[in-house]
C-alpha cells in the first residue's frame, strides 16, 4: 500500500476511484481516496468543497457529500496555485471523463465559497450512449479496462513521438491517457471492445486523398505527340 502525496503546486495524479469515505485522520477528520494498491488523504473541508462542485450531491435541505458516488469514477487531483500562500496550495478535483452523477438538487453554490464559475450540468445523453451503458455491476470494470488500454496507447504514441528526449512521464502519459478517454466517452467507443480501427473510424482519421479531384482522361489522338 502506498499513500500518495502531492505537496506541490502543479502536482497533479488522474486515478479510477474504487472507494472514497471520511475516515479519522491525525488532524481531524480526512477525505481519503482509494485506486488499487494506493490511496490519497484530503482535509475533509477541502476535499467535500471540490466533491460538491463535481456534483456529488446527496441532496435535500443542505449540501451534503455522497461518497458512494464517487466510487467508479476518474478522478484528477491536482495542487493548485493559491496567491494568499503560495507554499500551501488549493486542492483541486476534477473528473477526467463522462459526466458528473446527477445530482438531485441542483447546485448553485457551495455554502461559505464563492465559486469561480456558475456550476452547470448538461443533461443531453444521446441514443448512442444510452444504448451502450452498462449495467452498474460491469461499468467498472469496462472503464478499467478502456483506461488500461489508454494508458498503453498513450505511452507508445509518446515513445515514438519523442523517443527517450523527453523521456514521458507519469504525467504526461496519464494526461494523454484522459484524453483518449475523453475521445473515446464522447464517440460512444467507451464500452465496447477497443480496437485501433474501430477508434480511427469513429474519430474520422481516415487519410485524405491525395488529389482533391479526379485525373482528366487522356485520348491518344489529343496527344502533342
Amino acid at each position: 500500500m502506498t499513500i500518495l502525496k502531492l505537496p506541490h503546486e502543479g502536482d497533479t495524479h488522474t486515478a479510477l476511484i474504487d472507494r472514497c469515505a471520511v475516515e479519522q485522520g491525525k488532524y481531524g477528520d480526512q477525505v481519503i481516496f482509494e485506486f488499487g494498491p494506493d490511496r490519497l488523504y484530503l482535509p475533509k473541508l477541502s476535499a467535500d468543497r471540490q466533491l460538491l462542485r463535481c456534483g456529488f450531491d446527496k441532496g435535500g435541505g443542505s449540501p451534503q457529500v455522497d461518497y458512494e458516488q464517487v466510487a467508479g469514477n476518474i478522478l484528477c487531483f491536482s495542487r493548485d496555485h493559491n496567491s494568499s500562500a503560495p507554499d500551501k496550495p488549493y486542492w483541486g478535483i476534477t473528473i477526467a471523463t463522462g459526466d458528473a452523477p446527477p445530482p438531485r438538487k441542483r447546485m448553485t453554490e457551495v455554502p461559505g465559497i464563492a465559486p469561480k464559475v456558475p456550476v452547470t450540468k448538461t443533461t443531453t445523453v444521446s441514443a448512442m450512449q444510452k444504448a451502450l451503458t452498462p449495467p452498474v455491476t460491469r461499468s467498472r470494470q469496462q472503464v478499467a479496462a478502456a483506461y488500461a488500454w489508454c494508458l498503453t496507447t498513450a505511452h507508445t504514441a509518446q515513445t515514438a513521438a519523442f523517443g527517450t528526449s523527453p523521456k514521458p512521464t507519469p504525467d504526461s502519459i496519464q494526461s494523454g491517457a484522459a484524453t483518449l478517454l475523453i475521445q473515446l466517452e464522447k464517440s460512444g467507443l467507451l464500452f465496447e471492445p477497443i480496437t485501433l480501427a474501430a477508434v480511427a473510424k469513429a474519430l474520422d482519421l481516415t487519410p485524405p486523398s491525395q488529389f482533391e479531384e479526379p485525373l482528366p482522361e487522356y485520348n491518344e489522338d489529343n496527344l502533342p505527340f
